[in-house]
């Protein structure tokens, strides 16, 4: 590049730079009136960061409600992790207890209890068990997959952890779902555990990411845009 070129480069950027704060200047007056001109604005502004946008909760009708968490597991999960049921409702309750407004809980001992003295209780209508527990909406989670290892590789540690969802409302009995969704989790979520890795860490974690992903079918919340 000759001289009279970077002379002419330099003196270029000034005016670029100038043309860039003006634009800026221009879309933040427009901001008061143009939506998408806010949107545009804010990505300018967190120049960086991934973009995300707000998605409504499927099922938002357990806000200002009493809710009972109940968990199914197959008889050798059970076996083989006696506390499994409390646990997982406790990871629940914790999760939705901070995201849905208003809601209120039956403690996870009062439910786990009930299910123990009552060898028949996932035969019983679920609008009935509602009422036995005092509240107004009942979530089952019926455990299809509970997991701490890689199932190509049994000797590595991943957690995988599936259930079916379904809410039932106290008012209607023998009825069908008012909701319902399947959930899957894994932790780590991308990868097997690394070195040093226990069972107890794989299962804290793996149930900690379901709940967390359980929640956000009864809240709003935000997720990147792709």
């Amino acid at each position: 590049m000759s001289g009279r070129d970077r002379g002419r480069e330099a003196a270029a950027r000034p005016t670029m730079r100038r043309r860039g704060v003006l634009l800026l200047l221009g879309l933040a007056a427009c901001w008061p009136a143009l939506p998408g001109c806010k949107a545009l604005v804010a990505q300018m502004l967190m120049w960086g960061q991934e973009p995300k946008k707000r998605v409504k909760a499927e099922y938002p009708h357990l806000a200002q409600k009493k809710v009972g968490v109940l968990i199914w597991v197959e008889p050798v999960t059970a076996f083989e992790y006696p506390q499994v049921q409390f646990e997982m409702s406790e990871f629940v309750i914790s999760a939705l207890d901070g995201n849905v407004k208003g809601a209120k809980f039956v403690p996870s001992r009062r439910a786990v209890d009930m299910q123990r003295a009552d060898a028949n209780w996932d035969r019983a209508d679920p609008a009935l068990l509602a009422r036995r527990l005092e509240c107004e909406r009942l979530v089952l989670i019926e455990v299809t997959q509970y997991s701490t290892r890689d199932p190509e590789s049994p000797h590595l540690f991943r957690g995988q952890l599936q259930g079916n969802v379904k809410v039932y409302d106290v008012e209607y009995e023998n009825s069908q779902p008012a909701y319902q969704t399947l959930v899957e989790a894994s932790y780590p979520p991308d990868s097997i555990g690394h070195w040093g890795t226990n069972d107890r860490e794989v299962r804290r974690g793996m149930m900690e990411a379901f709940a967390a992903e359980l929640s956000k079918r009864f809240c709003d919340h935000e997720v990147s845009v792709k």
